[in-house]
């Protein structure tokens, strides 16, 4: 199948979700649930709270699929939704802790006013271990970045639409957001699989393009 024949395909999709068709919008969800989820994972490190954070984004998806307007990629108009949607989370939780989650609790008592409480979350994560350690460190603003770049996989235009900021100041996060995660991980080889640029492979599978970004 040609590019123009997956285009016409998905512009297709595109319609008939946002006519309701359910099994157009049951399609559209499984295509960036994956992405969806890794994104929503990294940037809320309690498993349970992402998982909220998962179910309100693409509940947000589907409310807001009528009202889409093409101006942007679907990807990073979803992308966009679930960056917001774990945004949301953290805020809940520096909030209104659950009673129910000791380490949840214990974390936000323990934290400042301008902290990230997930940051002491780290024992929930049983994949990549060291990497998902360090990445919690990582202020919040530049985790942020860096999950949307190399767990998304967006190229930096993407990633500054999502955000709402521009290209420039991508770049300065990611590059001081790459800097501390390698202060964090220490004396390589910590992480397997590594960039040979030494860009973060965050999540394994989901990053393999190479940054061929402007």
């Amino acid at each position: 199948m040609n590019v123009g024949a997956v285009d016409v395909e998905q512009a297709d999709l595109l319609r008939r979700a946002r006519s309701g068709e359910r099994a157009a919008v049951e399609s559209v969800l499984r295509l960036h649930y994956d992405t969806v989820h890794a994104l929503c994972h990294r940037m809320v490190l309690s498993p349970e709270c992402a998982d909220d954070a998962v179910q309100n984004a693409l509940l947000a998806v589907v409310r807001g699929l009528p009202r889409f307007d093409g101006r942007s990629k679907l990807s990073t108009w979803i992308y966009r939704i679930a960056t917001n949607a774990a945004i949301d989370e953290i805020r809940r939780l520096q909030r209104a802790p659950r009673a129910t989650d000791p380490v949840v609790l214990a974390a936000t008592q323990t934290a400042g006013p301008e902290s990230d409480p997930t940051a002491d979350l780290v024992e929930h994560l049983d994949d990549f271990s060291a990497l998902a350690g360090a990445l919690a460190k990582v202020p919040h603003d530049f985790r942020v970045a860096l999950v949307l770049r190399y767990v998304a996989d967006l190229d930096y235009a993407e990633v500054a639409a999502v955000l709402g900021v521009p290209v420039g100041t991508v770049r300065s996060r990611l590059a001081r957001g790459k800097e501390a995660l390698a202060g964090h991980l220490g004396p390589p080889p910590l992480v397997t699989g590594q960039r040979a640029a030494g860009e973060p492979n965050l999540d394994g599978p989901t990053s393999e393009r190479a940054d061929n970004s402007p």
